[in-house]
């Protein structure tokens, strides 16, 4: 049996394990299709401010451990994080807009224990994987732009690029779930045209 690098770089064992010895530095590795996903604490500088850094730091890291079990439940992979956010990729759209609505239910806004408020982007396209410091990272436009539309996602929403709401059986999944989906673009003058994007507010933000 074979896998694709794509597959199989999307599968969390994997990178756990061989991460460091799967890519030579100079290798640049293009591996098709994927949905990223950027998870982001909404309010995080504020908490910083507010409890101090390792209480701040406890949290994040309690915040990262569901985060990261919810992805991998979900057939994705955690790439990397940055700060206090995530960046996932999933070979599936739909199983990225899955993971992301019970990410938002496991931030829910009721929450005592862990009150984290989470934004969250996807975005899928072709990517390219390199081995950046010990690990596999991807970089590409399809990155970039899921990375960007953050500034179109507030808490407890999820912002996702057309090309991720069009992609089999995710409107469908959204209008069974009964999501009340806006439309809306991201411009950038580094961009030939908007990208179309869809939101949807898991919760109302307290």
């Amino acid at each position: 049996m074979a896998l694709w690098p794509g597959r199989l770089l999307s599968f969390q064992e994997f990178r756990d394990l061989f991460s460091e010895e799967y890519l030579s530095s100079d290798v640049q590795l293009a591996i098709g299709e994927q949905t990223i996903m950027f998870t982001d604490m909404v309010g995080s500088t504020a908490m910083y401010a507010q409890r101090g850094d390792p209480a701040a730091f406890v949290e994040v890291k309690r915040h990262f451990t569901d985060v990261f079990a919810i992805v991998a439940r979900h057939r994705g992979a955690v790439v990397k994080t940055i700060g206090d956010a995530a960046m996932g990729a999933f070979n599936s759209p739909l199983d990225a807009v899955k993971a992301s609505l019970e990410i938002h239910q496991c931030f829910h806004p009721g929450r005592a224990d862990l009150p984290s408020k989470l934004r969250i982007t996807l975005n899928t396209g072709p990517c390219i994987a390199v081995k950046l410091n010990t690990g596999i990272d991807y970089f590409g436009h399809t990155v970039n732009v899921a990375a960007k539309l953050q500034g179109l996602a507030e808490s407890f929403q999820i912002s996702m690029s057309d090309a991720v709401y069009s992609a089999p059986g995710v409107a469908e999944w959204f209008a069974s779930q009964g999501a009340a989906i806006e439309t809306l673009a991201y411009v950038s003058k580094a961009l030939p045209e908007p990208v179309g994007v869809k939101r949807w507010s898991v919760f109302r933000a307290l």
